[in-house]
């Protein structure tokens, strides 16, 4: 291969060896710098060596000779000076001789090395020293050494050196004799005890578990069931199976705001290191559910060991109890039944009761008296759901001039109704006022016309009430015509029995299913308040027609239209009258409660 210039920047010696000038320049800082690394480790180990201080054990004398003995020791006799032949009978018996004194040594030695002691060195004498190998045998068997019975050569007394000062670094330094090792051990002493050190990163890896908690959620304006579980921060998978299941039990469509969802929610266990990375807070899991649908029916919904969501519907039984209530009107009836405890379903009750009877517009004065008796009932947490029907209500109105007292009884057509003492029914052929907690704005008769501006006749009443106030029907009956007429707006007539019929205009809208033809009962609703036609404001106009001629529903005498009972009914009649008047307060209860009022009205003035 020739040399030539590739474009990876390599190219080839005269030897045909690689060369790449881009790869040296690359590898020269990288070299450059580990050496600089070297060096620099280098110069801080001598400086760390320089700076420490050895720690220096204390002196130790070396352990002085002993005196050379007195004895007189036969000098040693060089083998190449000695001119004297020596025969093999003293070559046998110089080597029987060194025998002889090994043998001896040992067996001193013997004695002492059992016990696991040395040898004591005898009174002024240096121990002795095993002789050396080249000693015993010297020569050859033609040149040998006579030595038996010669004391190996001693080393001469010398003087004491200095002592020496060794140096020792990284050595246990004991402040005092306290502070060493005790001078007995025990075996518990001995056993290595390790003390387990984890790593923060092991100690918290496991998870950490938080416990459940229940939270409570209501619906609001224009939001769906999945959307409030989203906002309480469930997961859109636990709020979806959430719906499946609660919908086999309830129509989510007919959910309403302000109702209110107890979610008992948990989260998934988590390591610290998990918590710290996360930003923002985990989905919470969807646990359980309990939902108020009314009074007596829950919906209760869990989550099972395979993760399903699973809903069921309990009836929770009622405890019914019966309350009494008594006192005198002062402003309004609606406000004074309210100051003595009684709930909005009594009131409406009361007043239907005595619809027949009483115009609450313009026959009730201040110090009117009344009083009722009826049915409660709490739930299993001892709470107020719901008030029941009326037993007993009376009412003396227009300054206590008249009173009427009803009771309520189930006739022999399974439909209760109220009766008098006597056993004559309540209910009238029309009601007085169709509609409730109205104000008569404008009465019967003739009257200049707000818009038209002169005198006309009035062949009504008006009751002037907020726009959707719902319009009952007077009484049992067949519309005749609901639809638009004239100056009258949206307009409905309905005949009723003995020649009687009744009109309402000016109205907002009908009820469902109201048209011409429908036979409608005492009380339905059949329309809303509203304010179409030649009208100043939302209000009602009510007529009522006698054989085709306008009458005023104020002074309508009708009589009664209700059965009277008679023979076993009116004994049963008495017994339930009976048992009702047993519950009443007496008369005494009911005087102090009624001054008690008084001074509460006179004082707030």
């Amino acid at each position: 291969m020739s040399n030539e210039f590739v474009h990876t920047g390599q190219t080839f010696t005269g030897r045909g060896d690689a060369y790449c000038p881009l790869e040296r320049k690359r590898r020269g800082p990288a070299a450059l710098g580990a050496a600089l690394t070297v060096l620099i480790a280098g110069g801080a180990f001598l400086v760390f060596s320089a700076a420490s201080t050895p720690t220096r054990l204390p002196e130790a004398p070396i352990a002085t000779a002993l005196p050379v003995s007195a004895e007189k020791v036969a000098p040693f006799v060089n083998p190449a000076s000695t001119k004297n032949a020596v025969t093999a009978d003293d070559a046998t018996g110089a080597k029987d001789s060194i025998e002889a004194v090994l043998a001896e040594s040992r067996a001193a030695r013997a004695p002492l090395a059992l016990a696991g002691a040395e040898p004591p060195a005898p009174q002024g004498l240096s121990p002795r020293i095993k002789p050396n190998a080249k000693m015993q045998v010297a020569a050859t068997e033609t040149d040998l050494v006579e030595t038996a019975g010669v004391a190996p050569s001693l080393k001469p007394e010398v003087p004491t050196p200095p002592p020496v000062s060794l140096m020792q670094v990284a050595k246990t330094q004991y402040a005092s004799n306290e502070d060493g090792p005790p001078p007995v051990f025990f075996a518990s002493d001995l056993v290595r005890k390790d003390i387990l050190r984890i790593s923060p990163a092991i100690v918290f890896a496991a998870d950490i578990a938080q416990e459940p908690e229940e939270i409570r959620v209501r619906l609001s304006r224009g939001e769906n069931f999945v959307e409030a579980l989203k906002r309480a921060g469930i997961s859109a998978a636990d709020a979806n199976a959430a719906a499946y299941a609660f919908g086999k039990h309830q129509d989510l469509r007919r959910l309403l705001p302000g109702q209110e969802f107890a979610l008992t929610v948990g989260w998934p266990n988590q390591t610290l290191f998990e918590m710290a990375a996360q930003h923002n807070a985990p989905d919470a899991r969807l646990l359980g559910l309990e939902f108020r649908a009314d009074a007596e029916n829950r919906i209760l919904m869990k989550r099972v060991n395979g993760g399903e969501m699973v809903a069921e519907k309990k009836t929770v039984p009622l405890t019914t109890r019966i309350m009494s209530i008594a006192g005198r009107i002062n402003g309004s009836l609606y406000m004074s039944a309210k100051h003595v405890g009684a709930p909005d379903e009594v009131i409406a009750n009361l007043a239907d009761a005595f619809s027949y009877d009483v115009d609450f517009q313009r026959e009730i004065f201040g110090g009117d008296e009344f009083e009722a008796i009826f049915e409660v009932k709490y739930d299993d947490q001892g709470k107020l759901v719901s008030a029941g029907d009326i037993l007993f209500a009376r009412l003396n109105w227009r300054g206590r001039s008249r009173e009427k007292g009803y009771y309520r009884f189930l006739g022999d057509d399974g439909r209760p109704d109220f009766y008098d003492a006597t056993g004559q029914s309540a209910k009238r052929l029309l009601m007085k006022t169709p509609i409730d907690g109205a104000r008569l704005s404008s009465g019967f008769g003739s009257r200049k016309h707000p818009i038209l501006g002169y005198r006309r006749a009035h062949k009504g009443v008006d009751f002037a009430a907020p726009r959707g106030t719902p319009v009952k029907a007077a009484g049992d009956g067949v519309i005749e015509r609901a639809n638009r007429y004239g100056s009258f707006g949206n307009y409905v007539k309905i005949r009723h029995a003995n020649g009687y019929e009744t009109a309402y205009a000016h109205l907002n809208g009908f009820a469902r299913g109201m048209r011409a033809g429908k036979r409608v009962r005492q009380g339905d609703i059949i329309a809303y308040v509203g304010t179409t036609g030649r009208s100043t404001g939302p209000h009602l106009h009510y007529e009522v027609h006698l054989r085709g001629t306008a009458v005023n529903p104020q002074r309508l005498k009708i009589d009664t239209t209700g059965k009277t009972l008679e023979g076993a009914a009116l004994a049963e009649f008495k017994e339930e009258k009976a048992r009702i008047d047993a519950m009443r307060m007496p008369e005494e209860t009911r005087e102090a409660l009624y001054a008690r009022d008084e001074r509460n009205a006179q004082g707030a003035l």
